[in-house]
């Protein structure tokens, strides 16, 4: 093979298999974090139906899934029935946007993590996946009430 062969290949691999092979790859870490985190279970027992009208919306939300951390990732909407919570697109593989019922929080608690005041629950019965969400997404609501 020449120079030109080459170059065609690597120009073949930079502009076609790379992004090919990382768009594979990063599907691939967002299904496996919602599987090890529990949103895919969460998911198949609470799927929203819509995007609530009405509640208070936060964006830019940390929480956290299990063992996997959502950094400024999360939207939730809080509604006189539950919480809404969705994923930003770019991280929605794996991820449907959930509506949780206030019914379906289980053993609330109040829990600080240096700086970081949040509600630690865990989500059905049996349980379904451990969540830990700031305080803040819970003001006014029945949780709130119940810590």
């Amino acid at each position: 093979m020449n120079n030109g062969t080459n170059t065609a290949l690597i120009v073949v691999f930079v502009l076609v298999l790379f992004p090919i092979f990382f768009a594979g790859l990063w599907i691939g870490i967002t299904l496996l974090m919602s599987f090890i985190g529990g949103w895919d279970r969460v998911g198949k027992h609470y799927p929203a139906a819509g995007r609530p009208a009405g509640g208070r919306e936060l964006r830019g939300v940390t929480g956290m899934f299990g063992v996997a951390s959502y950094r400024h990732v999360l939207t939730v909407i809080s509604t006189g029935e539950g919480i809404y919570i969705e994923n930003r697109t770019i991280f929605r593989p794996g991820h449907p946007p959930l509506f949780i019922p206030f019914s379906a929080i289980l053993q609330p608690r109040r829990q600080t993590l240096f700086f970081w005041e949040y509600i630690a629950f865990k989500i059905g019965h049996p349980p379904l996946a451990s969540v830990r969400l700031p305080s803040k997404v819970f003001e006014g609501t029945p949780v709130e009430r119940a810590l």
